[in-house]
């Protein structure tokens, strides 16, 4: 194992002013750095507001609001990995690209500026570098797939390290690697790009040489690093968002920014909930402000987000058109943005857009949008029942908007297309419609009568060994060709999930992948979706503990299961 040395670089930093305090945000640094096999840490320094760095794309840095609350200042470490090859060492490429720890410290510098931005100042993104060196040579078989050359260079950096300095959620996984091959030049199939998860280290990879790197393309990187910590993409077959988001547009120079949706789901906002008819609703710029309504709908997974966003004159988020006014978020937080309705869709002034497109101009509202429904109205995607208009818009000064939302009766009505949804009919110790199913047969699945969320009964599973076991139901009055959501209530006690293992509690559609997020440990009652598109009239679903390639022990119960159709978005 490479011995580590520490070298703590102290230089000049950007500093914001963040409620009364001189906090230190980023760090740069020109020093040239040691010989390889050498562990480097770059740090911020707090200094002198005299002192500070004139960082030119932070003509847009934040500031506090009035009546905002003060921020609390979030750290995140990252590890960039110098993946050297028996033959081959960063340095002994001298073209286009990443040289030398010195240009990827560089970097680095630019990634935790940006970050710090798209935070709005709150989470400082701290990267360590270390180097590995892998016990091959560089050619084109070194390793049979990328995930054999992610696996062996995981292995490398989980000897040198101390998971527990990357591992911000204490899950036992490294939260964000990323990998930088020394190319030489060269490139095979192995040294793939993109995110994933291998040998218990989130993990995206580069080439010195590639193409983001020689184009100092920030956003992809940092598009990366949001994968490793849980967002999805917000492109595809049924994406709206585009240049709105880092998510869906990251090949600009400088990068774009985040929507009120990444920014709630990292924690970095708290929306404003609205519960009734609200007059004289105020929003300033997302630029520089963390002020985001929220409208809730009967259904914990759809909801609707409204910021303000205008388009930055210059630094971050500048390569756009000159877009200005409220953009409406509707979230269904069961889907992806390859499936309609997707997971995040802007809901246009003038009631349409269309599926993989950018938005134009008038998308936004604005008091001159002559295109916008007055009032503008937005509905579910269950039923297509009303759930607010938005009316009276007009400006407040130069980056200001206020306007009324008016919410309509909400309606319970569900169209449930499972039999036995919570489990109340059955006999013989089993639920009615409902079959028991197990990779291995030493799991326990009973019908409960002592534990329920709704009514008297529940249906649990318990697993003393690692099992992929599941209570199924096969139904057959679907719909082909439209959007399925299948839902449950699930309620978990020591569920033991780790880096082999990483699908707890989940519902699921059988036979392929198509799952709801993982739950582990011990919880209660928690909702869990997943939509999905089916080809036929019938599919089998499944409240599930464990998943294929994923056997895990524990014990969880399942209630309140839910199958409806939903409307299309477009």
């Amino acid at each position: 194992m490479l011995k580590i040395l520490k070298i703590h670089l102290f230089v000049p930093t950007f500093v914001l002013l963040l409620s009364g305090m001189l906090v230190s945000a980023f760090a740069q640094s020109n020093t040239n750095f040691g010989s390889p096999g050498t562990s480097y840490t770059i740090e911020e320094k707090k200094t002198d507001l005299q002192k500070k760095a004139d960082v030119s794309e932070h003509a847009n840095k934040p500031h506090m609001n009035k009546g905002m609350k003060p921020m609390k200042i979030v750290n995140r470490k990252g590890l960039a990995v110098i993946a050297d090859f028996a033959d081959t060492k960063l340095e002994d490429w001298q073209g286009s690209g990443i040289k030398d720890i010195s240009d990827l410290s560089d970097q680095l510098h630019k990634m935790e500026v940006h970050w710090a931005w798209l935070s709005r100042g709150q989470e400082m993104f701290k990267w360590d570098i270390i180097r590995v060196t892998l016990p091959v040579n560089l050619k084109a078989d070194a390793y049979p797939s990328w995930g054999n050359y992610r696996n062996a260079v995981a292995d490398l950096v989980k000897q040198q390290i101390d998971v527990t300095k990357y591992d911000k959620n204490h899950d036992g996984i490294v939260d964000t690697v990323w990998v930088i091959t020394s190319t030489s030049g060269k490139y095979y199939d192995y040294m793939v790009g993109g995110t994933a998860f291998n040998n218990g280290v989130n993990i995206f990879v580069d080439g010195q040489d590639s193409l983001s790197v020689i184009s100092g393309a920030t956003g992809n990187f940092n598009h990366e690093v949001g994968h490793t910590i849980g967002l999805q993409d917000m492109y595809g077959p049924y994406g709206t968002l585009s240049y709105l988001t880092l998510m869906a547009d990251s090949w600009p120079v400088p990068p774009q920014d985040f929507t009120a949706y990444e920014r709630s789901v990292l924690d970095w906002v708290k929306p404003k909930e609205i519960r009734q008819t609200t007059k004289k609703i105020h929003l300033s710029s997302a630029n520089k402000n963390r002020e985001v309504v929220r409208v809730s709908t009967l259904r914990d997974n759809e909801y609707f987000l409204i910021e303000y966003r205008h388009r930055p004159d210059s630094g971050f988020g500048s390569i756009a058109p000159p877009y200005n006014g409220l953009a409406v978020y509707h979230v269904l937080e069961s889907s992806s943005q390859s499936i309609n309705p997707p997971l995040v869709k802007l809901e246009a002034a003038d009631g349409y857009i269309a599926p993989d497109s950018s938005p134009e101009l008038t998308d936004f509202l604005y008091p001159e949008n002559f295109n916008m429904q007055r009032p503008f109205v937005v509905h579910s995607y269950y039923g297509g029942r009303k759930i607010f208009e938005i009316d009276n818009l007009y400006w407040v000064g130069d980056e200001d908007l206020v306007f009324d939302i008016a919410l309509s009766p909400l309606d319970i009505t569900q169209n449930n297309l499972l039999a036995n949804p919570s489990f109340e009919q059955g006999g013989n110790l089993t639920p009615d419609f409902w079959q028991r199913d197990a990779f291995e047969s030493s799991a326990a699945l009973v019908w409960d009568v002592t534990v329920a969320k709704d009514g008297k009964h529940s249906a649990s599973i318990s697993a003393s060994s690692p099992n992929d076991a599941r209570w199924i139901q096969t139904v057959s009055n679907l719909t082909p060709g439209k959007s399925h959501e299948f839902c449950g209530w699930i309620r978990g006690s020591n569920i033991i999930t780790g880096p082999l293992a990483g699908v707890g509690a989940n519902v699921s559609v059988m036979g392929g992948f198509t799952s709801s997020g993982s739950l582990s440990g011990s919880f209660d009652w928690t909702k869990a979706c997943v939509t999905f598109m089916p080809e036929n009239t019938s599919t089998t679903l499944a409240c599930r503990l464990g998943f294929y390639g994923s056997t895990v022990t524990g014990q969880i119960w399942c209630d309140a299961m839910s199958l409806e159709v939903l409307e299309s978005a477009f």
